[in-house]
């Protein structure tokens, strides 16, 4: 159902206050001394992450402006997608006061949950699928696709200073569940042509691969870290053009279909 008048003034009104919240956050997060937090294996370079966030901050203010501004059908989207993005503004930044106090274990949980908050918005309104590719760009990009990616990222490695895991074998486990970041993202490439999450997943490997590189000049994990992002990278244009090919034959997602109905009642 849409929203009316009151309940779309408090939307534009709790999306504003969490943003500016998970910014003040994530403001807060980059003060933060490195130290140890710097030479876990799945720490990357700190600049690429400040540069991806500071992308993902500008995107979400843009998603934020043209709620003042839209149009009846992205109005109907924002009516059933929209609240999944205040909560993830506010958990962020909750992680980020947990983490920067050191509660890493209770910012772990928190990752979580937002996690699974975002994988709820991916599956349950197929936001993958949007159309035209404004809509694709505007709604999945910064509210879904970028935030997924980071959290999936975070979830390791936060949980890698969580367990404190510096040595050795904590190196060689990481190995292992570093090539889960080729196999994720390649199921939403492979099932959904989803380039966006592709693009997402591939910055925050180099950002890995660049980080661990200047951690560790002789380790396995940022050689599959590179590895890793280049075979994303190819799979992404891949998607790129097949869902290039796919979409002017009309494929449309679910949730439009719903929305369209929406509208025209």
């Amino acid at each position: 159902m849409a929203y009316n008048q009151e309940q779309l003034k408090t939307y534009k009104a709790v999306s504003i206050i969490a943003f500016i919240l998970s910014v003040y956050g994530g403001l807060t997060f980059s003060g933060v001394k490195e130290n140890d937090l710097a030479h876990t294996p799945y720490s990357a370079s700190s600049i690429l992450l400040y540069i991806y966030w500071a992308i993902l901050y500008i995107w979400q203010a843009v998603y934020i402006i043209q709620v003042f501004f839209p149009d009846d059908f992205r109005l109907s989207i924002v009516s059933l997608i929209g609240w999944h993005f205040p909560i993830f503004s506010i958990l962020h930044y909750v992680w980020s006061e947990l983490f920067t106090n050191e509660h890493y274990f209770l910012s772990e949980i928190v990752l979580i949950i937002n996690f699974l908050n975002i994988i709820t918005l991916y599956f349950a309104h197929k936001t993958f699928a949007l159309r035209p590719i404004s809509n694709y760009l505007l709604i999945h990009m910064p509210l879904v696709a970028m935030t997924m990616a980071w959290l999936f990222y975070a979830i390791f490695w936060n949980g890698a200073v969580w367990l404190q895991i510096h040595k050795v074998w904590g190196r060689i486990v990481a190995n292992v569940f570093i090539w889960v970041f080729l196999f994720v993202p390649g199921f939403f490439l492979t099932f959904f042509n989803d380039w966006a999450t592709g693009v997402s997943f591939t910055y925050l490997l180099f950002a890995l691969a660049f980080g661990q590189l200047a951690t560790k000049v002789f380790a396995l994990q940022w050689i599959f870290a590179f590895v890793i992002a280049g075979i994303l990278a190819i799979w992404t244009i891949g998607a790129m053009i097949v869902g290039g090919i796919k979409a002017p034959n009309g494929e449309n997602a679910p949730l439009l279909v719903v929305e369209e109905e929406h509208v025209g009642n």
